[in-house]
């Protein structure tokens, strides 16, 4: 392989801007909040899921470790608090509050519950040991006096009117700082603000009326002069509000701040970390975000990190710990699980190398990196790459300007995967990769040919065994279903496509496709068991590699289990005697989405290579009672392609001809004086005029 350096305009895709991942947990079902604690010089994650809380040791960043977790009933919402060697649990299921002792952090033990309420939505702690539990039964907001922190004791409630909960009144989230309690209500767009010094009568000094009508006013955060208050509304274009309440008979708002695509995406937490003039927000679909808010008036985004590319609202970043004494950031994505980040360091953002068509395109392939240093200089960019995902070479990005580094190459062989990673370090020995949650990136290198493609729009021998009691896998045209008003949606949200992904298609396999009209999303969901959906059986064993695409659906994040059912795809190599997972995930994507394998990295290729697509609804007692979540899954365009097979000599383009276009790109290569294997003809390691001349020969006919 030869490197060529030349200088190419490109726009870049960011996915951080300095902020640095230092390691990455997934936990194999969706998340909630998170908060963190330092205790005998080792600190600390502790992490809502589905069904319990995860304590993790984060005192090596790089290493993370799951401890223990504490189990509770299945619910969406989790929220997590310490104080002195205590653990606070609480969630929107039947669970009370669970006070967990961790005062041996490696045998985390539950000693109490708080049983005077049932569930909550949020609790807080604040500096001088209380504990005020929100969104809970009967009252607005409960006060706890944690001075024995395994046996709180109930000393205070609030509520906005009379001693009855009010609807302006609820407390969503909340923020106490010197004796005042900064509440955001949600559902009516106010915040309130109340003089707690006398826990036992809590007085509300005022209330003021955010501007958004209906779910808006979600979480709020002061400034430490108590001068400014910052309020994210949660709902598509939710934003960072800013207000001045310098005089509580004069609030006014004074600023607002996006995010680009804010109006699709949307705030959620906010935390304003103590001594800096920083405000962390967690925010769906846009991940971590930092800004500089000296001046309230003028505010400044100082850093980032997004963890995914899915968009809309409750997805990606639910919340963030930030008052670790280490510096670094904690952070809870609901698909992917903990983050553990710091400020500083250094930054890759690279846009993907998309598949190149050498019919239509050059051997030549930019790789592009935009790198960015914060606490020192960047002192070396590096790619990585392989044709086998085995050997590994690597090559310096070359300094194009600015923060630019690139590097043109060619392959040897053509209609190939090539593999491939960025890596950079700077002058303090910091270090970053691209891509930091996966190994490594892809691109098809020519044209993979098709042994297979299924896209179902003339029928198919694929056949399907049950023992679900409904939602059977079905070809046929989807009819789609939507839920509404399920639990904390208040959008509509499609749980089963009603469109098959095929350009100019309209066939696909889906689960519960029933014909009548659907009223009701669970009308026809996979219910009670497993629809598994097999294919037919295929001869690979002549090929020295296959790649199987596909794309899917799968559904499972609404109902009583919400992020608990599984969806799986395996592989066989035997006939269906022994199967291998390709996907075991509870993660649920509620779009087409497309995955690819490499087969040999899991099977031998043999004469009898079957695939199977399971959707199970197997988890059925949920928190209001018994009763699965809405399982739904569709598959399209399933495709078996060969990788690598070889190229003709001085077929330089790889379009399987040789022509003026070849000997166009071997007169530059000579010129360059650079080498192409393919190129050449006389096997003596140099290109020259002689391989030129056999090129003309051979384009020619005389030879």
């Amino acid at each position: 392989m030869k490197i060529f350096l030349f200088l190419f305009f490109s726009v870049l895709c960011s996915e951080s801007y300095n902020m640095q991942l230092l390691s990455y947990m997934s936990f194999g079902q969706d998340c909630a909040d998170i908060t963190g604690f330092y205790q005998d010089e080792r600190e600390f994650a502790v992490i809502g899921l589905q069904n319990a809380a995860a304590i993790v040791d984060i005192t090596d960043p790089y290493n993370p470790f799951e401890i223990d977790r504490i189990e509770g009933s299945t619910s969406i919402w989790r929220d997590l608090k310490y104080w002195n060697r205590h653990v606070y649990i609480g969630t929107e299921a039947d669970d009370g509050i669970k006070v967990v002792s961790v005062d041996d952090p490696d045998n985390p033990i539950l000693v109490n519950t708080i049983t005077d309420v049932d569930n909550s939505h949020n609790i807080h702690v604040d500096s001088d040991g209380y504990l005020y539990i929100v969104g809970a039964d009967i009252n607005d907001i409960w006060i706890y006096s944690l001075l024995d922190p395994g046996n709180p004791e109930l000393v205070g409630t609030w509520n906005l009117q009379n001693g009855e909960t009010s609807s302006q009144g609820y407390c969503h989230d909340i923020e106490v700082y010197n004796n005042k309690l900064y509440c955001a209500a949600i559902y009516v767009g106010y915040f309130h603000i109340i003089d707690v010094t006398d826990k036992s009568n809590p007085v509300t000094i005022t209330s003021h009326f955010t501007g958004t009508d209906g779910i808006s006013t979600h979480d709020v955060a002061v400034t430490e002069d108590e001068n400014y208050l910052f309020t994210g509304d949660e709902n598509l274009s939710g934003h960072i509000k800013v207000w001045d309440i310098s005089n509580y008979s004069n609030i006014n708002l004074v600023n607002e701040w996006f995010t680009p695509e804010y109006e699709t995406h949307s705030a959620h937490n906010l935390y304003v970390k103590e001594g800096t003039n920083q405000l962390f927000i967690s925010y769906y679909a846009d991940g971590t975000r930092v800004l500089d808010i000296s001046d309230p008036l003028n505010i400044e985004e100082i850093a980032f990190y997004d963890m995914s590319d899915l968009e809309g609202l409750y997805v990606s970043n639910w919340g963030t710990y930030v008052d670790l004494p280490s510096g670094n950031i904690i952070s809870s994505d609901i698909e992917l699980g903990l983050f553990v980040l710091e400020l500083g360091g250094v930054s890759i953002n690279h846009q993907d190398v998309q598949d190149v068509d050498l019919d239509l395109e050059s051997p030549y392939v930019l790789f592009s990196a935009d790198v960015e240093s914060f606490d020192g200089i960047v002192e070396d960019v590096t790619l990585h790459y392989s044709l086998d995902n085995q050997n590994w070479d690597t090559t310096n990005m070359s300094f194009q300007g600015e923060n630019l580094y690139q590097a043109v190459m060619t392959f040897d062989q053509a209609n190939v995967i090539v593999y491939y990673y960025i890596t950079a370090t700077n002058s303090l020995n910091q270090s970053s990769k691209y891509p930091q949650l996966e190994d490594y990136i892809t691109f098809n290198y020519g044209d993979l040919f098709d042994i297979v493609l299924e896209d179902f729009e003339n029928g198919t021998s694929w056949y399907v065994e049950s023992d679900a009691s409904a939602g059977f896998w079905e070809l046929g045209i989807p009819n789609g279903s939507v839920a509404q008003g399920l639990g904390f949606l208040e959008n509509d949200f499609i749980v089963q496509t009603d469109e098959d992904h095929s350009e100019n298609g309209e066939y696909c396999f889906v689960t519960g496709n029933a014909e009548i009209e659907i009223t009701s999303p669970g009308q026809d969901d996979v219910d009670g068991g497993s629809t598994i959906l097999y294919s037919d059986y295929y001869d690979l064993e002549s090929y020295n590699d296959v790649l199987l695409t596909y794309w899917r659906w799968f559904t499972n994040n609404y109902g009583n289990n919400p992020g608990n059912d599984i969806w799986n795809v395996q592989v066989s190599s035997n006939g269906g005697l022994d199967w291998i997972n390709l996907e075991y995930t509870a993660v649920s994507l509620n779009e087409w989405h497309e995955k690819t394998f490499v087969l040999s990295n899991f099977i031998d290729l043999t004469n009898q290579v079957q695939f199977r697509f399971i959707a199970s609804d197997l988890f059925n007692t949920g928190d209001n009672g018994s009763g699965g979540s809405l399982v739904e899954a569709a598959i399209d365009d399933f495709k078996l392609e060969i990788i690598g097979y070889e190229s003709l000599l001085g077929d330089l383009n790889f379009d399987s001809n040789l022509d003026i276009l070849d000997i166009v790109i071997l007169v530059n290569l000579v010129l360059t004086d650079d080498y192409l294997n393919n190129a050449d003809f006389n096997s003596d390691q140099i290109l020259n005029i002689l391989d030129v001349v056999n090129l003309v020969n051979v384009v020619l006919g005389d030879i």
